[in-house]
């Protein structure tokens, strides 16, 4: 009888492709933009009053609406290893506060998600203090799908928008007056352990539905962007594939052209997003 079973090659840690995301705003807005009724004010720097060093100011110039922060790119993309960590930030407004509308709005994968401030926390104070808020990525808060009114969140939901996050936009903006302003500092988002790529080095082209693709665990999790290549014992390329998922870009034991390798030894390289390449060699049998 034979046994044939997955041979652990290697694996490595890129915590830092999903390293804690900040904005600390002590030298500038680091890539922040605003939105005002569909509209987009430029968020204001300043170098002091924030908690501490600078932070970024919008003004609200339409009565009645909300005047959100955006985020930048580096916080978007594939925040799925955020699912269960905090969101912290630090706000303040200029007119004391009167109107509870979304604090938080999180988009993607199809879902919007919104979450009040209150009742967990107290609106933010009016300047020069501020008041700090830390909300969990997951269904033990209530984030709401749509709208404050749509339905609870459930935890896939949560978990589809954080995998392909296009917007974070915090509220600051509390007041039913116009022109009035708000203040965001110390904006952090939690990203627990993606993981290990971990690599499985037996490849079986027998039909048995074991060992029939090459294997590598967590590396949509840790590095979505990625490029796999795979090399004869001569070192020329046989086959590449990039952003690697195991399912619609995998290796099989086929060359890019579609014809069936020979049995033997190969080696591979795996470029991520982050962190120093890693490369091992192939069992490829039929």
């Amino acid at each position: 009888m034979k046994v044939w079973i997955f041979l652990l090659a290697g694996s490595m840690a890129l915590s830092t492709a999903h390293a804690q995301l900040t904005s600390t705003f002590d030298t500038g807005t680091e890539g922040w933009t605003a939105i005002d009724n569909q509209s987009g004010p430029t968020p204001t720097f300043v170098a002091s009053g924030g908690n501490p060093g600078g932070f970024i100011q919008v003004r609200d110039g339409v009565g009645g609406t909300a005047a959100y922060f955006v985020a930048p790119a580096k916080f978007l993309g594939n925040r799925a290893s955020s699912y269960g960590q905090t969101l912290r930030f630090d706000l303040q407004v200029s007119i004391t506060a009167n109107s509870s509308t979304a604090g938080v709005r999180l988009t993607g994968g199809g879902l919007v998600l919104v979450k009040l401030l209150t009742p967990d926390f107290q609106l933010p104070v009016v300047r020069p203090n501020w008041s700090s808020y830390s909300f969990r990525l997951d269904e033990s808060v209530a984030w709401r799908v749509g709208s404050t009114g749509g339905p609870l969140a459930t935890p896939a939901q949560i978990q589809t928008v954080l995998g392909a996050l296009t917007e974070l936009a915090i509220n600051g903006e509390y007041s039913t007056t116009g022109a009035d302003e708000g203040g965001l500092d110390n904006v952090v988002m939690e990203a627990g352990d993606p993981g290990l790529i971990t690599v499985y080095n037996a490849l079986s082209l027998n039909n048995d539905l074991q060992n029939d693709f090459f294997r590598i665990d967590n590396i949509q999790t840790v590095s979505p962007v990625n490029t796999v290549t795979v090399y004869n014992r001569w070192g020329d390329e046989v086959w590449m594939g990039t952003n690697y998922d195991n399912d619609r870009v995998v290796f099989v034991g086929k060359s890019q052209d579609g014809s069936v390798l020979p049995s033997g030894v190969y080696f591979y390289r795996i470029n991520a997003e982050a962190g120093e390449p890693l490369t091992g060699y192939l069992h490829l049998r039929k």
